[in-house]
């Protein structure tokens, strides 16, 4: 099944929930519809379960395909560029075609200065055309990397189990910060370039077919076939070797993701390990380069010389057999330099399904990353029995995720404290909790990297740098570094946190909200300011929230 769609399905179905949902915000019988809430608990549990099974269903059927990606290509961009490759090369067809016309005139004597004026005319406009078809694969490439990136949120945006998990984090990460936008470009670049090679070869061979022998098309059919059925029969190897070095440099790259740590703590130890392990994946990486490139390059050095042997055999055929017809051997002469570039153009077409059957293989590993998985169950981390859920001064042992969903639907608004020792899984808790109340609930991290308008503003307003080097690129982490240096140049960490609160309780709306440590780097004075925050957003949602500060310091709502 496709994933297009499954998401709404998803959160219909979830809609056995909703009637438990719009009590948090029904002003009007709230409280008769609470009560009958808490009275039922059977019916909840049942409806939770309900959604689960099908939320699980509808998961497991949505697998993300290859043939789903390329669909984020086609679109007005992607026809738009077809269009114009098939005009260019007709229009090449044409300059060929002129020039054949042009060395039989000169046989005869009847040369026209008008035809080397529609030469140029026609190349030109091929030249015009090609140049335009590129903007329209750059729009293309473009389109496909956001509709990819809002397809993978569409996905994944209710998995908070994710946030923690390094391992899976380690290995998905590389795919949302380069592999895939390289891939959709790769693949128009390929997709443009090779488009180009086939309808040039398809128009010139049948000029040539119609005007010098009919035996050339069929010499250019012959190699392209030959070459086409050797391709064939070395995708496998060629496939695993790019498939391998995907892996390793993927494994290189992302070990680089804690260089700054071990390289700025200074100590010589984590270095060390940290050092060695760097060097041996980078080792392996370029052995897994090296070995994908000498295939590449030992097939398309095999496939240039048989397409050559093919189609020049045809054209001294053709000479021999014609030997006494001056006008053939003209346009014959005239035309072999067109004909043995086109060789070269053959060679780097079927050279060309080698970088193609690269690319399909790189997609494989973009869509098995579309919707990661958890590494380990986010319950199992939590220590059902060493929390408590503190409501208005009131204690609650926390003994299972249902325990604590029913103390958080206890009521419309107010504060729910959750609070244990060191390793109790209290963040885990909060995890859980967004796992299940999906959409309804706002989830703030510890640690967090979320978007804020103070922070994209700030960034958005970044200026071009002035006196940076022409030649060098800047690269998408020198931008990440640079934007988060103007952000901590206008906030301290604390005056942040506050301007996150004020944020969330300003602009944002939902009936439960998930603060772990929201207290953070908060001296006592801007602490008090942050709680009366709190209290303004607990008069209107219900707030679960994680604090390491004295537990008996709670907010009032």
């Amino acid at each position: 099944m496709s994933t297009y769609g499954q998401d709404s399905r998803i959160e219909w179905l979830c809609g056995l929930l909703p009637p438990i949902f719009n009590t948090l915000g029904e002003t009007q019988n709230g409280q008769a519809q609470k009560e009958e809430v808490i009275d039922n608990p059977t019916q909840y549990e049942k409806q939770a379960k309900v959604c689960f099974f099908v939320f699980s269903i509808a998961m497991n059927q949505s697998d993300f395909s290859r043939r789903d990606f390329l669909r984020f290509l086609l679109g007005a961009a992607f026809f738009a560029t077809l269009g114009l490759i098939v005009l260019q090369e007709l229009l090449g067809a044409a300059t060929t075609w002129l020039v054949i016309r042009l060395a039989r005139g000169m046989v005869d004597g009847q040369v026209e200065a008008g035809t080397f004026g529609w030469i140029v005319v026609t190349q030109t406009l091929s030249y015009a055309v090609g140049a335009l078809s590129w903007l329209y694969a750059e729009r293309a490439g473009f389109s496909a990397f956001g509709r990819y990136l809002l397809q993978f949120a569409r996905l994944n945006r209710f998995q908070a189990g994710l946030l923690a998990d390094a391992e899976v984090r380690e290995g998905t990460e590389p795919f949302l910060t380069n592999e895939t936008f390289r891939v959709c470009f790769d693949l128009m670049y390929d997709l443009q370039f090779y488009t180009r090679l086939f309808f040039n070869l398809v128009f010139n061979a049948i000029v040539f077919g119609i005007e010098i022998d009919a035996g050339l098309p069929a010499a250019y059919g012959l190699a392209f076939a030959v070459l086409v059925i050797l391709q064939w029969s070395l995708r496998k190897p060629l496939a695993a070797a790019y498939m391998t070095n995907q892996r390793m440099t993927n494994r290189m790259l992302a070990r680089t993701y804690n260089a700054w740590d071990n390289i700025f703590a200074g100590n010589r130890y984590n270095f060390g390990l940290w050092h060695a392990d760097f060097r041996e994946r980078l080792a392996a990486a370029l052995r897994a380069q090296i070995r994908a490139i000498m295939a590449r390059e030992g097939w398309s050095a095999l496939s240039g010389v048989i397409a050559l042997l093919i189609v020049l055999g045809a054209a001294a055929w053709v000479a021999v057999q014609g030997a006494g017809n001056a006008a053939l051997m003209v346009a014959l002469a005239a035309t072999l330099p067109r004909q043995i570039e086109m060789t070269v153009d053959m060679h780097q077409l079927t050279a060309g399904m080698t970088d193609l059957l690269a690319i399909w293989t790189r997609l494989k590993g973009v869509c098995e990353h579309m919707q990661p998985v958890v590494g380990s169950d986010v319950q199992a981390r939590i220590g059902f029995g060493q929390l408590a859920l503190r409501d208005e001064h009131r204690a609650q042992t926390c003994d299972s995720l249902a325990a604590a969903v029913s103390v958080v639907l206890a009521r419309p608004n107010g504060i729910v404290s959750v609070r244990g020792g060191n390793g109790a899984g209290k963040s885990s808790l909060l995890t859980a909790l967004k796992c299940h109340f999906r959409g309804q609930a706002y989830y703030l991290p510890a640690h967090d990297r979320l978007a804020y308008r103070f922070n994209v503003l700030a960034s958005a307003s970044l200026p071009a740098s002035a006196d940076a080097d022409d030649d060098e690129d800047e690269e998408p982490e020198d931008i990440v570094a640079e934007e988060a240096a103007r952000e901590r140049s206008g906030y301290s960490s604390g005056e942040r946190q506050l301007a996150v609160l004020a944020e969330i309780v300003q602009r944002t709306a939902a009936p439960v909200y998930l603060l772990d440590e929201w207290d953070a780097n908060l001296d006592p004075a801007n602490r008090q300011r942050a709680m009366r925050l709190m209290e303004q957003l607990a008069q209107r949602a219900r707030v679960v929230e994680i604090s390491h500060r004295d537990p008996d310091e709670q907010p009032s709502a």
